[in-house]
């Protein structure tokens, strides 16, 4: 059986992607901030879930909460970064701004470091991490969470060609969605929604097959191609 940790499981993307994963016979170590959310998850499949409290901005601690949940799975094969903060900031509150940096830019890096250290020691493993389209362009209303994701995404690409370069058989996965039906999204600005599981579906068979980048749903990928070639006066006014 093999073994995965989902960071951000508590709800959104995350959730939806570790239900798949036990489906098809994963031992999936589930991670995030609000305790109760793990359990009730966990309590529809006690044998295949395990859980750890977790504030990725806490990046200090990070790396012996992960070691603790990777050694009570015993092993590790996949680890999935789907935490993230998005809250709209217009006015630059830069309250707003630290805690999305917090938790888009530094969090992840600890977890997405640690990740590919483990693999690069291990010989092997697959290393997933959950953007956005977003990060193609920035955007006036949360300015911070689109250069978050434009991060994100060019640090995955910096991973997977340190990868290469090591000759190592380390996957690194770039999930881009586009617009999710979950609380974070909220409902102002949104088109082309998908449901969590058709999305969370999407991503497993992206990580079944080992791809690079993975836009979801599948009708972002045009979307993506789109919004890099829109003029500026356009992104600039919308």
């Amino acid at each position: 059986m093999k073994k995965a940790v989902v960071i951000g499981a508590t709800s959104g993307i995350g959730k939806g992607l570790s239900r798949i994963l036990v489906k098809n016979n994963y031992k999936v170590g589930i991670a995030g901030r609000r305790t109760n959310l793990l359990e009730e998850l966990a309590a529809e499949n006690p044998g295949l879930y395990l859980t750890k409290t977790l504030d990725v901005t806490l990046t200090d601690t990070i790396v012996q909460t992960l070691e603790e949940l990777v050694s009570e799975l015993g092993g590790l094969d996949l680890l999935v970064i789907s935490s993230g903060v998005i809250k709209y900031n217009i006015d630059l509150d830069f309250a707003v701004e630290k805690m999305t940096i917090d938790t888009n830019v530094k969090g992840f890096t600890r977890i997405a470091d640690w990740g590919f250290n483990f693999f690069k020691n291990q010989g092997y493993g697959h290393l997933v991490g959950i953007t956005s389209v977003a990060g193609f362009r920035g955007w006036r209303n949360n300015p911070s969470y689109n250069a978050s994701k434009s991060y994100q995404m060019n640090y995955l690409e910096g991973l997977r060609s340190l990868s290469n370069y090591l000759k190592l058989p380390i996957t690194v996965t770039d999930v881009r969605p586009g617009y999710v039906d979950t609380a974070m999204v909220g409902k102002s600005y949104v088109f082309w929604v998908s449901t969590v599981e058709k999305v969370a579906s999407q991503i497993y068979k992206g990580i079944h097959k080992k791809r690079k980048v993975v836009y979801v749903s599948q009708r972002w990928r045009f979307g993506a191609w789109l919004y890099k070639r829109l003029p500026n006066k356009v992104v600039e006014n919308v």
